[in-house]
């Protein structure tokens, strides 16, 4: 374990206290050379109390009866109607094909760890690789990128993501002077969307830097959606006496935000969003803010979603740029984290055409990458198990059921005792759609290898894909975009052998490639 816990003790001569999810208890997991200190952290970390399993288990169950009362089988049955899967029976389509193909490099990724084990404790046969082994026999590492780079910082990534919407959407990003009032801190800055022939499309707020009281986390944040105005019955809408003036006003602000774009019919209200990331200050003795690799990322993947809004342009605002199934709506932001592979697209970043030296690190293969795949696929199975009928079952048992697919279908053995569902805080905001993000990494990887990756900055290519995906936001079938792009009617209907297939993709395009581990 590090040096400093070690000191400590050695001079307190007593029980450490270690909070699960502290850096003191990522330093033991992936540090600690005794194999005790990590398991116990680890079922302290996945452990619950009997309260927390109920509370659980109660908002599982009164899913079901809500999903009962509208007619619906189970809960998963309700939540799926309206997205790229339509039916419970179709994820698993997905997940089956994608955790048989996935099986075979995880176990052959787990044998590498088993070897490693076995180094290092010197047994004379392959030891088992336990749930607290991960981290320390393919301990995490910062990614970095493929080539060497100058240093990121905000301006230059944003420059280069500028060159780089300008090449594929006649696009560019523009700094803009806020007005008095108009933004919430100093650092925030404005940033016009700017197309070549339309002129200004949209808005985008970068509220990047931590502060204090500022929540945590990175996140796209729509402000006001594009929607076509011009058919508004403000004349219907009425009024109220006295009120006069200030329907006035909210008349006059919001015409301000409504424009006629050359070669586009209709007048529309232009979308507003904001970017919120946590990266560090800029300041006097420091300089600007130079970004690791993985906030560059982060940021690339946050505006994915941002220009899904600002392209967007449909009728009405609910169906509007991101507002679109939740097993659809990561397409845009994660292929924007594969144009980060492209040496074309990296090239951007050269403010002046010589690339200074930059460690290149950990970009090598990533030996854990398939287990960390499996992995998530197990999470979206007990997704689904939690949200169909097995859950009306007076009997229920959220544990049972978590530990029965660990003994069927896991690769690393479940640990007595635990409960890691407590943790697993997607249950609530993401209940029977874990696996669209899954899923749409499957699509992303098929749409960069088919489509972007010959040529990243291919004008043709990207107003196919500006023209034929980010415009509809949420006004047309996921399905026959993703078919049209790719050029392959057979998906259009999205049926179980689609989702299947997509289930293959994800095998073809991303297990054993090149990782940051």
């Amino acid at each position: 374990m590090g040096v400093r816990l070690q000191l400590q003790a050695q001079f307190t001569q007593r029980d450490l206290l270690v909070y699960p999810g502290s850096l003191q208890a990522q330093m033991i997991m992936r540090s600690a050379p005794s194999e005790e200190p990590r398991r116990r952290l680890y079922i302290a970390a996945n452990s619950s109390t009997p309260e927390q399993i109920r509370i659980l288990e109660e908002l599982l169950r009164t899913r079901g009866e809500l999903a009962k009362l509208v007619g619906k089988e189970s809960y998963a049955a309700m939540t799926l109607g309206d997205k790229m899967a339509k039916t419970p029976a179709n994820v698993l389509h997905f997940l089956d094909a994608l955790m048989d193909h996935t099986r075979s490099f995880a176990q052959k990724a787990l044998q590498a760890l088993q070897v490693r084990k076995q180094a290092h404790h010197g047994t004379s046969t392959l030891p088992t690789i336990q749930a607290w082994d991960r981290d320390f026999y393919c301990p995490p590492e910062l990614p970095a990128p493929p080539i060497p780079l100058p240093p990121l910082t905000v301006g230059t990534v944003f420059m280069g993501l500028s060159r780089l919407f300008r090449h594929l959407y006649g696009i560019s990003l523009r700094p803009a002077d806020a007005t008095s009032g108009e933004v919430w801190d100093p650092h925030v800055h404005k940033l016009e969307v700017v197309d070549e022939e339309k002129g200004v499309v949209g808005w985008i707020y970068a509220d990047l830097f931590a502060r204090r009281g500022k929540p945590s986390g990175a996140a796209h944040y729509t402000v006001r959606c594009s929607r076509r105005a011009d058919d508004d019955d403000e004349a219907g809408d009425g009024t109220l006496e006295g009120q006069e003036v200030r329907i006035l006003e909210s008349q006059h602000f919001e015409a301000v935000k409504r424009h006629r774009l050359p070669g586009q019919d209709g007048v529309y209200q232009l979308p507003l969003v904001v970017l919120v990331c946590e990266f560090m200050r800029p300041s006097i003795t420091r300089g600007p803010t130079v970004l690791e690799w993985h906030e560059v990322t982060t940021l690339f993947h946050e505006m994915g979603h941002a220009m899904h809004s600002m392209i967007g342009r449909t009728e009405y605002q609910n169906v509007s740029g991101t507002r679109c199934p939740t097993d659809f709506v990561e397409l845009p932001s994660i292929l924007m984290e594969h144009f980060l592979n492209s040496s074309i697209v990296l090239s951007l970043f050269d403010i002046e055409g010589n690339t200074a030296v930059r460690q290149i690190g950990n970009y090598h293969a990533d030996p854990c990458n398939s287990i960390d795949t499996y992995t998530q696929i197990l999470l979206s199975a007990i997704d689904q198990i939690y949200h169909s009928p097995v859950a009306h079952s007076p009997d229920f048992d959220s544990t049972a059921e978590f530990a029965n697919l660990h003994t069927t279908r896991g690769l690393i053995p479940y640990v007595p005792g635990t409960s890691f569902q407590t943790q697993f805080g997607h249950l609530f905001g993401y209940g029977a759609t874990y696996y669209s993000y899954l899923f749409d990494r499957a699509i992303a990887s098929r749409v960069w290898q088919n489509v972007f990756s010959k040529d990243p900055l291919d004008r043709e290519t990207g107003m196919k894909y500006k023209h034929e995906v980010l415009q509809f936001g949420g006004g047309k079938d996921p399905w026959e975009m993703v078919s049209t792009l790719l050029s392959t009617p057979e998906l259009e209907d999205g049926n179980a052998e689609a989702m299947r297939e997509v289930g293959r993709w994800k095998i073809e395009d991303e297990v054993g490639l090149p990782g940051r581990h």
